[in-house]
């Protein structure tokens, strides 16, 4: 494909695209923490005064975001007068950088890659640099930087099987233009070097600096914030494990799980994370409808109670306190994976040495796995049966569960340093 009939095919679905990021931004609209001109900034229409001459940093939804925040803290340390602007492709990856960022940003959605929208961005923000988190290549931009000579950096860039076959299909000339339009590119492993080596990317382009995601900052008080929570509920002397990111059709299956389980560990507590908020509901009543007793985070927030002793599921309904389950957990099991979905990160729990599982789908982050398959520091838990049988022994075997959780820090620790080695890089771009 060239740049002409993907502009043609994208005018063509401008008003599907429209359509569908207005029932999105009418949808996420949080009341605490509104999207500011969600909609009319897709379309490069944002009234709001921007600070011009900054670093403008793209990440398309949730995941993205939280592996920015480190890199977002770095640069406004070492270049404070420049100004820090976020995008967004999804409205939860936008609420998780308005309510979570660790510096002042400006913010708003990403404009769709409609030549005039991207111009507009351009010219309201007049960036100094520009960086795409991940696997975000959206030509009419890249080439709007290109022409303007703005630098643009594709950073801890990724590319999956699926993505990888998809582009090598479609993207032709218009895609080879478009990396070959990056100041460079920041792969985050060789395979992900090497695949876009194979899309026309050339090599004096390609940078394998390492996952973003493995340098995680801690929250500084999380683990008293979690032993708080831990006395506050009376959890001490319980097997705690955390179910996170869970996909439509996953949460019966971990709640399958839990079941037998409590067979054998009477007093578990499963704290059960929807990946999406917009699910929340769904899947409290899913766990109503269970035979097991459940409780929602929301629930004890809004009446400020504690967590009743007979409770066996603790329904996560809040969006940031991931890390907080993390924390008063014993075991984490990263969902997106006992369907075919591809998987999530298996990084947070890691970093704080508990022992990590996972199903068997994870194609999507085949090159996070694989140090950790290779070794040993995760539990591949085929089926539901499989995953209870794991949580059984780990917790009726302390020293196994202190041994998994000590090799899934180990293999964390070993891969961090992308930070560093992307700071290096992007120094020599902005001083």
């Amino acid at each position: 494909m060239n740049l002409l009939t993907y502009r043609f095919l994208l005018t063509l679905a401008k008003p599907l695209i429209a359509y569908s990021g207005w029932k999105r931004c009418q949808k996420y609209q949080d009341i605490e923490t509104p999207i500011q001109h969600c909609f009319a900034a897709r379309f490069g229409r944002n009234p709001s005064t921007f600070q011009k001459g900054g670093i403008w940093i793209h990440a398309v939804s949730v995941g993205e975001t939280r592996s920015i925040f480190p890199l977002l803290s770095n640069l406004h340390q070492d270049y404070p007068e420049l100004s820090l602007t976020v995008t967004n492709g999804s409205t939860q990856g936008a609420l998780q950088a308005l309510k979570f960022s660790p510096v002042p940003i400006q913010h708003q959605m990403i404009p769709y890659d409609f030549p005039n929208s991207v111009n507009r961005f351009l010219d309201q923000l007049q960036p100094k640099l520009v960086l795409m988190v991940e696997t975000e290549i959206w030509p009419n931009l890249y080439q709007a930087c290109h022409e303007r000579k703005i630098p643009i950096v594709l950073i801890n860039a990724r590319l999956k099987e699926t993505s990888f076959d998809a582009y090598r299909k479609w993207g032709g000339q218009m895609l080879r233009d478009a990396l070959n339009q990056t100041t460079f590119i920041a792969a985050q492993f060789p395979a992900d070097a090497q695949r876009f080596a194979k899309l026309g990317a050339l090599p004096e382009k390609i940078k394998t600096l390492g996952n973003l995601k493995f340098d995680i900052e801690i929250q500084p008080g999380l683990v008293k914030i979690g032993q708080e929570f831990t006395q506050k509920n009376a959890l001490a002397e319980r097997f705690i494990w955390v179910a996170a990111s869970t996909h439509e059709n996953e949460e019966t299956l971990i709640l399958q799980a839990h079941q037998v389980l409590l067979q054998r560990i009477p007093t578990a507590l499963l704290i059960l994370v929807p990946r999406h908020a917009n699910r929340f509901a769904e899947v409290q009543k899913i766990c109503e409808a269970s035979p097991l007793r459940t409780q929602t985070r929301s629930q004890l927030q809004h009446t400020q109670t504690t967590l009743s002793a007979s409770t066996q599921v603790l329904l996560g309904d809040s969006v940031g306190e991931l890390m907080l389950w993390f924390s008063v957990s014993q075991v984490a099991f990263i969902g997106g994976s006992l369907v075919p979905f591809g998987g999530h990160n298996i990084l947070e729990p890691a970093a704080l040495n508990k022992p990590v599982l996972s199903g068997p789908w994870f194609q999507n982050l085949q090159s996070l796995f694989e140090p950790f398959i290779t070794a040993e520091a995760i539990q591949i838990c085929e089926t539901p049966e499989h995953l209870a049988s794991t949580l059984i022994e780990f917790a009726q075997t302390p020293e196994k569960q202190k041994a998994a959780g000590e090799a899934a820090y180990n293999c964390f620790a070993q891969q961090t340093g992308a930070l560093k080695r992307l700071m290096n890089e992007l120094r020599s771009l902005l001083d």
